[in-house]
């Protein structure tokens, strides 16, 4: 049985080896998730069968659905949290792992189709050290619809994933003297994109991303790429990555100059994700008021659709910025 789904319980195989071939059990108690729910929230069936489009929802014995209230933008961050983290590998291997992983599983967030969490059991008796996750669009093997990670884990995130979008995935085991032979492959369709979010790719409205470094100011979570476009009224939005669907945002008047905090005078930046083409009021955080926060220079607003100003934020000024933001928008979008 997956260590997701013991009713009593979770067992995760610890990666740390005394002997090659030997396993020590860690035992994770039910219900050890946190943010939008617990491990109990894993099901076979979705809540409801079929998507906002009213398209079914794919089911398979290898498929399990995380439930999401309808207003609640998709977090990669919160979904991962169920999922315990493991020791690395330690031990001499003596040969390549023999044996493939198994209980290769989709976990899918409903009303979340830009991304998937794979999960399997580690092969048994054998020295891994690494995985690779491979998925491939429509049966692709090779070319830019087929994505390759490496992971220490026994759990993996693919994200940017398209919306009503067939993929398959597979697992293969490795170590420093080889890989070992692949998973089953598993299928998975992704439902439809929800039109409450933001414009579908059809009506021609989508955000054109361009990856493009960019100077910023520090206070922010997210470390990863760096991405900008032209928004509606002449202003540049940058975000800077923690995961596809969580980002910093900010505004600059050109791509060559500084990239500025958005300030909020009502609230925590929850309606700036319009910036980002999302129509959701987003989550936001770390939410501080303004005289917690270091008084900087930043662009401001009240409330969507209201053009920003720009002047200070923080400190006394009583105009609260935030460290990300998840909009329920993919950034860059392309799997």
């Amino acid at each position: 049985m997956s260590k997701l789904f013991n009713p009593n319980f979770v067992v995760v195989l610890n990666k740390t080896t005394t002997k090659p071939g030997k396993t020590k059990p860690k035992v994770i108690p039910h219900g050890n998730g946190a943010g939008t729910g617990t491990m109990t929230d894993f099901s076979s069936s979705p809540t409801k069968e079929t998507d906002h489009l009213g398209k079914p929802r794919f089911v398979g014995p290898h498929v399990r659905y995380i439930p999401k209230p309808d207003n609640r933008p998709c977090s990669i961050t919160d979904s991962v949290r169920r999922f315990p983290t493991e020791d690395a590998t330690e031990g001499n291997a003596t040969s390549p792992p023999q044996n493939p992983p198994t209980n290769l599983t989709v976990v899918t967030v409903e009303g979340c189709p830009s991304f998937v969490i794979l999960d399997w059991e580690k092969p048994l008796n054998d020295t891994v050290t690494e995985y690779e996750v491979i998925s491939r669009e429509n049966g692709s093997f090779s070319g830019k619809n087929k994505s390759i990670q490496i992971t220490n884990q026994t759990f993996s995130t693919v994200e940017n994933l398209k919306p009503d979008t067939s993929y398959e995935f597979q697992v293969k085991p490795k170590n420093p003297l080889g890989e070992g032979p692949a998973s089953n492959t598993v299928a998975f369709s992704t439902e439809s994109a929800d039109p409450r979010v933001s414009e579908p790719i059809s009506a021609g409205r989508d955000a054109i991303w361009t990856e493009r470094p960019f100077n910023s100011d520090s206070y922010s979570d997210c470390k990863g790429k760096q991405y900008v476009k032209r928004t509606w009224y002449k202003k540049f939005v940058g975000v800077q990555l923690c995961n596809s669907l969580r980002y910093k945002i900010y505004l600059s008047d050109s791509l060559t100059g500084k990239f500025y905090n958005i300030g909020d005078q009502r609230g925590h930046g929850e309606d700036h994700c319009q910036f980002v083409d999302s129509f959701l009021d987003g989550r936001t955080g770390q939410q501080l008021t303004s005289d917690q926060l270091p008084t900087k220079e930043g662009y401001f607003r009240a409330v969507r659709q209201e053009p920003v100003q720009f002047g200070e934020i923080g400190g006394h000024t009583q105009i609260n910025y935030v460290q990300w933001y998840e909009c329920g928008t993919t950034i860059p979008g392309k799997w």
